[in-house]
């Protein structure tokens, strides 16, 4: 069998497919991309088991044919070639001999058969809806700060997309300290909710393969979510259980509102957070008539002090300490020239909200201070 197909497009192709190939995997077919060879393209496929990336390639093909390879050592090969057309002649027993035009050497590497490789399924789904490429990536990376890296509790390490009859999709993060939630509209709709828990390792695949332009496809079946980018599938699991009422959590009235430039308090809480320390990076925040204090202390490393301008409606004279890494995570995801945090209380969840989106939502439960 042969092939012949451009540099960069296998590179591209490869590097999709084995993107969720785990290291674990490496001495058996797991640890492997699928090849699908057909008269025009290339499918390449990796896996595994919990997540599955299906993507196509131009090429040029004598006949149909399947194998796989072990995609890292393919891309190591094709990465040292020159940017040109690679011909690649396949053999019976899987042995891949790579050619380039203006190289005179020989680089074999052996491959298996494609009957050992899992059979995926990428059906197509009943309910898909259409969104723009560019605000799923925006919404995705406001909310995926939020969700938890690692917990025993999996529907924390993940992330929440719920798309309505209404023509609204809604994103969400949370790993019960702290949340965010986003919402948007979009074109399509559909007779039916979707809800989709998706595992923190597949909405970082999405999020790598979002572009700037092209809609995003997505759909479930409620055992797996499907999202099509261009020419390259994605097939996940969703993750078990049910996912908090994050609306019960967002509080609905307020003490005190303050409405803060985001450049100066972000700027100000860097300065501060060199004075914390892991796991808690304490900051205190007092908010005072026209003005916000930012402290911390921590007597080993030293402490900090600064007052920037606010404007603020309600009472007066509240103190809050909250997790400075949690703020500053909430904070770099604000577009707006101000924000406003919404106090409900000193022990209730801190509300931040851009000024310019109030469809944008997040909480930081706050930690407890000595008077």
């Amino acid at each position: 069998m042969k092939i012949t197909a451009n540099k960069n497009d296998l590179i591209k192709g490869i590097s999709i497919g084995d993107s969720v190939i785990s290291s674990k995997n490496i001495n058996n077919i797991l640890g492997n991309c699928l090849f699908n060879i057909e008269k025009d393209y290339i499918y390449i496929t990796g896996t595994d088991n919990e997540i599955a990336i299906k993507t196509k390639i131009n090429a040029i093909a004598e006949d149909s044919f399947s194998f796989a390879v072990n995609g890292k050592k393919f891309l190591n090969i094709l990465k040292e070639l020159p940017d040109e057309e690679v011909n690649l002649d396949i053999d019976d027993s899987f042995a891949i001999n790579i050619k380039s035009k203006n190289i005179k050497g020989n680089y074999i590497i052996y491959g298996f058969s494609a009957e050992e490789f899992p059979v995926l399924n990428f059906r197509t789904f009943d309910k898909i809806i259409e969104i723009d490429q560019a605000i799923l990536k925006d919404m995705i990376k406001k909310v995926i700060y939020a969700a938890a890296v690692d917990t025993i509790k999996p529907v924390f390490n993940s992330v929440f997309f719920e798309i309505g009859q209404d023509n609204s999709i809604n994103v969400v993060a949370t790993d019960s300290r702290r949340l965010s939630i986003i919402s948007r509209n979009i074109d399509s709709s559909i007779d039916d909710n979707i809800k989709i828990i998706a595992p923190l390792k597949t909405v970082n695949e999405i999020l790598r393969l979002l572009g700037s332009s092209g809609k995003c496809k997505i759909s479930s079946d409620g055992n797996q979510c499907y999202f099509k980018i261009d020419d390259t599938e994605i097939l996940s699991r969703l993750v078990d259980g049910e996912y908090p009422n994050v609306k019960h959590i967002i509080p609905k009235d307020y003490i005190s509102k303050a409405t803060i430039e985001t450049s100066l308090f972000n700027e100000s809480l860097k300065r501060a957070m060199i004075f914390t320390k892991e796991p808690v990076y304490k900051i205190l925040l007092f908010f005072e008539k026209d003005r916000l204090r930012i402290e911390s202390n921590t007597p080993d490393l030293g402490k900090g002090e600064e007052e920037i301008a606010i404007e603020i409606e309600g009472n007066t004279d509240i103190n809050i300490g909250i997790n400075g890494v949690f703020l500053l995570d909430c904070i770099k995801t604000i577009d707006s020239k101000y924000f406003t945090v919404g106090i409900s209380g000193t022990s209730s969840p801190v509300t931040i909200i851009p000024e310019d989106d109030k469809n944008h939502i997040s909480v930081v439960m706050p930690i407890h201070i000595k008077s």
